[in-house]
């Protein structure tokens, strides 16, 4: 029996496909769309070339690239790129495919936004489009590109959905023949073949640009790509947190900056752009993709003392900063903002300070304190609480 392995955890789920062949090991059972997907896979050995190249977006553990691997020996022609926008997810893909001993020449992950390169000798996408997976947009930007194919290559096209999108659906019915969309059980399948492929020179053009300024001082234009957090708008909880900033901290020339979780970039930029005498020195950091490529365009059009990361780990000098800005996003637990304040505690220099915003007060002020911050002074703006911390 084949085995992948995505957990180690002595109490882990074991789940058998594939008429009892493959036998894969996780934490609570892998996505349903994966498993979806996974079972197509004995299907394709008569499709024509449907092993050239496979391509895997959405995936979060690398489990059915992993299985065509195993499954497809000598039919595999090429390498299996697993792709994703987010540096987490690169993370757990990486470490992965290297516990289940699958060669780097086989299978690499890719967390490029322009999927062009991946694409040009790809005959098979697999899709993963769960929940929570971003916007409309950035999935018909990515679909788009797909269609962007070679005169002549047959691309066949596998997509698990957990909520299909109408416009999404009819989109890819306009490009693609032998189209099917069967529901089972919580997921949709989608299969198709590539037909109509749409020239890069016409694809739509979905970035966007908003205007946004703090009190007296004038406004910035700011770019956003799709799936970037708050494509085509200022995030209000962002500008909260740097309208206080601007308020009630005096910098010092060359102070140093870190903007965690950075989106577009628009609280650093802001605050670059507001107080240029004091040059300051601010790093940008992202674990989206969409959002750093963003935040890169922006920094070419506000140029000062910066630098980008694209990063899950929250790297930055420790013990360097002079102030930390943290505008973390919430899934439903703390566990984000959580890293975001151990990180802060980790980089910022004693008496520095944290700035952070949230819906709620009591929950991120309790593990301030216990990280080692005391608080400073409570702020309500915009709907949101912004606390000012510094560092014990």
């Amino acid at each position: 029996m084949l085995t992948i392995a995505l957990t180690r955890h002595p109490h882990a789920r074991k789940e058998l496909m594939l008429d009892k062949t493959l036998r894969i090991v996780s934490r609570s059972g892998i996505n349903p769309t994966e498993k979806l997907l996974i079972e197509q896979l004995p299907q394709l050995q008569k499709t024509p070339g449907a092993f050239v190249n496979p391509l895997f977006l959405g995936g979060r553990t690398g489990a059915l690239a992993m299985a065509l691997w195993l499954t497809a020996g000598d039919r595999l022609q090429g390498k299996l790129t697993v792709h994703t926008f987010d540096a987490h997810t690169l993370q757990t893909l990486k470490r992965n495919l290297a516990e289940n001993h699958a060669p780097e020449t086989v299978l690499a992950a890719q967390s490029e936004t322009d999927l062009t390169t991946l694409t040009q000798g790809s005959t098979l996408v697999f899709w993963q489009l769960t929940k929570g997976d971003g916007t409309a947009e950035r999935d018909l930007e990515t679909l788009e590109q797909l269609f962007d194919a070679p005169e002549g290559l047959a691309r066949h096209f596998l997509i698990a959905a957990e909520e299909p999108n109408e416009t999404f659906l009819k989109r890819f019915r306009k490009h693609c023949t032998s189209v099917t969309v069967q529901r089972k059980d919580t997921v949709t399948l989608i299969k198709g073949t590539l037909t109509k492929p749409l020239p890069s020179e016409e694809r739509a053009n979905r970035a966007a640009t908003f205007e946004v300024s703090l009190k007296g001082h004038d406004p910035i234009t700011l770019t956003t790509l799709p799936g970037c957090f708050c494509h085509r708008r200022a995030d209000m909880g962002g500008l909260a947190l740097t309208e206080v900033v601007a308020e009630h901290i005096s910098f010092d020339r060359n102070d140093r900056v870190m903007d965690m979780g950075c989106g577009c970039g628009m609280n650093g930029i802001l605050l670059a752009t507001a107080f240029p005498e004091k040059q300051l020195r601010i790093d940008y950091q992202d674990s989206n993709r969409c959002a750093y490529d963003s935040a890169k365009e922006n920094l070419q059009r506000y140029p000062h003392q910066s630098n980008l990361l694209f990063s899950a780990d929250g790297m930055g000098k420790a013990g360097s900063y002079d102030l930390f800005l943290a505008n973390p996003p919430y899934f439903g637990d703390w566990r984000i903002a959580e890293f975001f304040i151990e990180t802060a505690a980790k980089l910022l220099k004693r008496g520095a300070i944290l700035a952070f915003v949230s819906k709620r007060e009591c929950k991120p002020l309790e593990m301030m304190e216990k990280a080692g911050f005391d608080q400073l002074g409570t702020f309500s703006r915009r709907g949101y609480t912004v606390l000012l911390m510094t560092r014990r």
